[in-house]
């Protein structure tokens, strides 16, 4: 039961490089949410499962999906209920380790594609709900 995962409870990582740049990921299923919404590109990270904390969850989901070595910084935000998805998610502020991907990603058939963003242009990316802690953080708002 050790690996079982907590369904509806995800962690997101808000990676920043040292150009200012935030890593996303574009998912291959897009996942239809309420009115009309579609998650297609997002923050990087998964769900936690039993007895892991918060932060390995999003160092582990990050690691595997994207290849990034990061370390959590702090929380930025739980989100309790998402406006168009029935999930809980934890922000995290994360630092990158590693300029370059240390390992391959673990989840190929799962992402379309691994992208370093300028902070602007995540208004465009994200068709969801942003929440406003995060856009604050990234300084868009």
């Amino acid at each position: 039961m050790n690996n079982k995962e907590a369904k509806d409870f995800i962690n997101l990582g808000v990676v920043v490089n040292d150009k200012d740049e935030v890593l996303m990921i574009r998912r291959v299923k897009k996942e239809p949410g309420k009115e009309g919404s579609v998650l297609e590109w997002a923050f990087p990270g998964g769900k936690q499962i039993l007895n892991e904390n918060r932060e390995d969850c999003v160092k582990r989901n990050i690691l595997s999906k994207t290849g990034y070595d990061i370390d959590p910084i702090r929380q930025i935000v739980l989100r309790i209920e998402h406006a168009q998805f029935p999930i809980m998610v934890a922000y995290h502020l994360c630092r990158l380790n590693s300029e370059k991907p240390i390992a391959k990603p673990k989840e190929p058939h799962e992402i379309a594609e691994i992208k370093w963003v300028k902070k602007q242009e995540i208004k465009n990316l994200i068709t969801t709900h942003l929440n406003e802690k995060v856009s604050q953080e990234l300084g868009l708002e």
